[in-house]
């Protein structure tokens, strides 16, 4: 006969796997950490495998650890949310738990998220961020929003958007300093660098200045295309960032298109799903919500990004870089 293992056991080593810390899964869970370790411990001995590695740190699934949660925590978040819409005498929810970039997250996604739910009330969506790319075969998300080349190892996707580079600054730097009529001038300017100090440089060759490229390469650097826009906002220099990413704080008059051209990109935005997921309609719901407001592209400056700048290709001698969220 098989040998069971209890519920509370795996409820127990879920919690641990979703906070990463045994700790505050005994506080999640009301128990002892004594206790939360025994619990997770019966589960190994269960199995005869290891599910976390742990450290002075930090604990980590090992693979079989993502492998158990990967089977078991959707049933757990359902039973979850069912005992909670009972509590509160709520309709039925579909929850749907999406991954994206940080800056695609704060810069785009999330100011336009008010709309999705107003139109959709009984559709609950987590967002949560990443750097990395989040294997959805293996992960607890159901939606991925990706920037790249869209091979995602046959998981169903949709293209969104192929952003463009655009030069930008605040309205008190472009204001009190000579007006910028070519390229060349940005150089008078403090340049915000990407992490791989690539971009300025790639965007000087790819208008032909060539002379710029040991200067485009300095000036203080960040992670990603949120910290840029907010050091562009803060007078600090002039920033090169995705278009996407710069329509709200163009709306908001925070920061200004500095130069009348933008840059092509080898990469684009892609909504990626898991196989099982493709066909459920709160999945659909929001892939179709996605598309429209990707189309209709709401504010003014959509339109001066849309309209109002030449798109500058690629250079074709530029090595291709590694997606940059």
């Amino acid at each position: 006969m098989t040998q069971s293992v209890s519920l509370t056991a795996l409820r127990t080593f879920v919690e641990v796997a979703r906070l990463k810390s045994v700790k505050e899964a005994a506080r999640s869970l009301g128990v002892t950490s004594g206790a939360v370790s025994q619990q997770v411990k019966v589960v190994e001995q269960r199995f005869n495998v290891l599910l976390f590695e742990r450290s002075s740190r930090d604990i980590r699934l090992t693979s079989h650890g993502l492998r158990l949660l990967d089977a078991i925590h959707l049933p757990f978040q359902q039973i979850q949310d069912a005992v909670q819409d009972l509590c509160h005498q709520r309709p039925a929810r579909n929850v749907m738990r999406i991954i994206t970039s940080p800056s695609f997250a704060s810069s785009w996604l999330v100011p336009r998220l008010g709309r999705f739910s107003d139109r959709n009330p009984y559709i609950e969506i987590r967002v949560e961020t990443s750097i990395s790319h989040v294997d959805l075969r293996r992960a607890p998300f159901d939606v991925a929003i990706r920037y790249g080349s869209g091979d995602y190892d046959d998981l169903p996707s949709t293209k969104l958007i192929s952003p463009r580079l655009v030069v930008v600054g605040s309205p008190r730097l472009l204001e009190g300093n000579p007006a910028i009529e070519g390229p060349e001038d940005c150089l008078n300017f403090p340049l915000l660098q990407d992490n791989d100090h690539a971009d300025w440089p790639m965007w000087f060759r790819a208008h032909d200045v060539r002379a710029a490229e040991a200067r485009s390469a300095r000036g203080i650097s960040f992670a990603d295309d949120a910290l840029l826009i907010a050091a562009a906002a803060a007078s600090q220099g002039l920033a090169l960032v995705k278009d996407i990413h710069a329509q709200d704080a163009i709306s908001r008059n925070v920061i200004r298109i500095a130069h009348d051209s933008s840059l092509s990109l080898p990469h684009s935005y892609f909504f990626v799903t898991q196989p099982d997921a493709v066909r459920k309609p709160h999945i659909q719901a929001f892939h179709e919500w996605l598309l429209e407001e990707i189309s209709c592209r709401h504010d003014a400056a959509a339109a001066q990004l849309d309209y109002a700048m030449p798109a500058i290709a690629f250079p074709a001698d530029a090595l291709v870089p590694a997606p940059r969220v």
